[in-house]
């Protein structure tokens, strides 16, 4: 029964930590692709280059707003 727990428990740990890696690295790749849309975006409109640090803040404006609104049903 002890041993049967532990294996549930250890079952729902991997799969705990499996899915919050593959969560981490799509939210990477989701802000890398935001970024890439800000900055080739700028210069579509006609701001030329914006500064990193502006497109950074920008795609994690973005970022965070799209998974605040994701969260609320």
């Amino acid at each position: 029964m002890v041993i049967g727990q532990a294996v549930q428990i250890g079952t729902m740990v991997t799969v705990t930590v499996i899915s919050s890696v593959i969560l981490i690295v799509l939210g990477v790749v989701y802000f890398a692709v935001s970024l890439f849309i800000i900055k080739a975006s700028s210069s579509l409109v006609g701001f030329g280059s914006i500064s990193g640090e502006t497109a950074v803040l920008s795609a994690a404006i973005l970022s965070a707003a799209s998974l605040i609104a994701s969260n609320k049903r």
